[in-house]
């Protein structure tokens, strides 16, 4: 718990990188959509006109807008249209006859810079998403704020917490946010200041992304990757959540073994599943270690059972590293 990971989504991205480039789309239900597959396919740059409300590709970015109106990634062109008459299709740029995903790929270096400055560490996972380890900051964030206004980090932070949430206190009567702030200094422990600290961190990244790229992004704060990734899903668009570990371990007990990442849809988490007969992170939890070991072996990585059994804990020993996507010219259908 000495470490804080933040998880930084970034917010239907190529949607948002679309209406960049045109202003005019802002605010309306859009989607970003591959290729018609049964078309004439054609090149298309970028900065061609590449609007085709009449396809029937399969759709890859939903605005929230269009979310709003029952819009959904797994449809396809004609489907979106039956449900918001009103959708703007935007299809992806194409080169040589596959997707070309570098004007989405670019876009999402420019948020790692501006991630980077923050961060001692960043990991792009995807286009779209990003693993920053913020430790140092957070360590320097609070030691300023100690010095500057004592130890009582929680009430000092809370006017600057912009759109945080804390899991775990959402459904509680009153003001529970507040109420996890403003605890007395001796029911804070060590690694919630941290996190209180990091999350002041993630607010000023978040808003230099934005102030410099023009995106919005969401973001988990926690001690490891697993647990930074489960927070930043459950508030979007926009916001950020710190998860601490108690809140991580209730959170974990209904939660579907294919929400754990590495699981969902991979061969390890189908397996696990049919071999003990689980679908929750709280039923695989009761496996014993040695019995997950027997079956997938001792590996700390995956696909191993002592790595199986430690991410069904929230454990995840791996370090955040700086690490870029592999570079090329496009991408194929998917």
């Amino acid at each position: 718990e000495g470490r804080v990971v933040a998880h930084v989504d970034m917010d239907c991205f190529y949607v948002q990188v679309e209406q960049r480039r045109d202003e005019s789309l802002r605010g309306k239900p859009v989607a970003v959509i591959q290729y018609n597959p049964n078309g004439d396919l054609q090149d298309v740059r970028p900065d061609e006109n590449r609007r085709c409300d009449h396809s029937d590709g399969s759709l890859i970015a939903v605005s929230y807008e269009a979310r709003a109106k029952g819009v959904k990634r797994i449809m396809r062109g004609k489907e979106a249209r039956q449900a918001c008459p009103d959708l703007i299709l935007i299809q992806v740029p194409v080169a040589h006859k596959k997707s070309d995903i570098n004007l989405y790929r670019e876009a999402g270096a420019e948020v790692v810079n501006v991630l980077a400055r923050f961060s001692s560490a960043c990991e792009r996972a995807s286009i779209d998403e990003v693993y920053c380890d913020i430790t140092d900051a957070a360590l320097l964030q609070l030691d300023e704020i100690e010095r500057n206004f004592g130890a009582d980090v929680g009430p000092t932070l809370l006017d600057e917490m912009d759109k945080t949430w804390v899991a775990g206190y959402e459904q509680q009567t009153g003001n529970g946010q507040e109420e996890w702030w403003r605890r007395p200094l001796s029911r804070w422990k060590t690694s919630e200041r941290l996190l209180a600290a990091g999350a002041q961190v993630v607010t000023k990244m978040r808003r230099a992304v934005l102030e410099e790229t023009s995106f919005t992004c969401s973001a988990g704060i926690s001690h490891n990757k697993i647990l930074a990734k489960l927070g930043s899903g459950l508030h979007k668009p926009n916001q950020q959540t710190i998860l601490p570990t108690e809140a991580a371990q209730k959170l974990m007990q209904d939660l579907p073994i294919s929400r754990l990442r590495g699981l969902g849809g991979e061969k390890l988490g189908k397996a696990i599943q049919e071999e003990f007969h689980v679908e929750t992170v709280g039923e695989l939890q009761k496996i014993p270690c040695p019995l997950l070991v027997s079956k997938f072996g001792d590996s700390p990585k995956p696909p191993g059972g002592l790595w199986v059994y430690r991410i069904a804990k929230g454990i995840c020993l791996q370090p955040v590293k700086d690490q870029e996507l592999a570079k090329s010219r496009g991408s194929g259908k998917s």
